[in-house]
């Protein structure tokens, strides 16, 4: 039962949340291109634990923003000093996630020969510009943004 909770806390913040939404769709497209990229697999684990990690304190943020609007419909200093220290540890951990991506990614010549390979082979540009336009459909309208 716990489980089924989790999994609709998840899904309702992704309906909610356009930036989780965003998170979400970064995270595949990085994915994508660490596949092509040839990442090794101690560097696989460190991207998909920045992954969760970064997705999950999108998630934890809008439980602490859903649990102050709960307590108060006032706007109150500490009630706001909630809401952006949670908002600060998601910027935060953004910001570590792009440093872990410049140390996994940072080879100039790995990312122009990845680049090169996928923009010149119409079996993998193609699946990709259709992912991408289906992901910028799935942050822009993929939710409902009323709460």
């Amino acid at each position: 039962m716990s489980f089924y909770h989790a999994f609709e806390g998840i899904w309702n913040t992704i309906k909610e949340e356009s930036h989780l939404r965003f998170h979400i769709s970064l995270a595949i497209l990085i994915t994508i291109f660490a596949y092509f990229y040839g990442i090794t697999k101690s560097e696989w684990a460190i991207l998909f634990l920045t992954i969760g990690a970064v997705i999950s304190s999108e998630i934890i943020n809008t439980a602490i923003e859903r649990t102050v609007d709960t307590a108060t419909n006032e706007i109150l200093p500490l009630a706001k000093r909630a809401k952006d220290a949670g908002a600060g540890a998601v910027l935060v951990l953004s910001i570590t996630a792009i440093v872990v991506g410049f140390c996994l990614f940072g080879n100039v010549d790995r990312i122009i020969n990845t680049l090169t390979l996928i923009f010149t082979s119409l079996k993998i540009l193609i699946p990709c510009i259709i992912l991408g336009v289906l992901l910028l459909v799935f942050v822009i309208f993929g939710g409902t943004n009323d709460r």
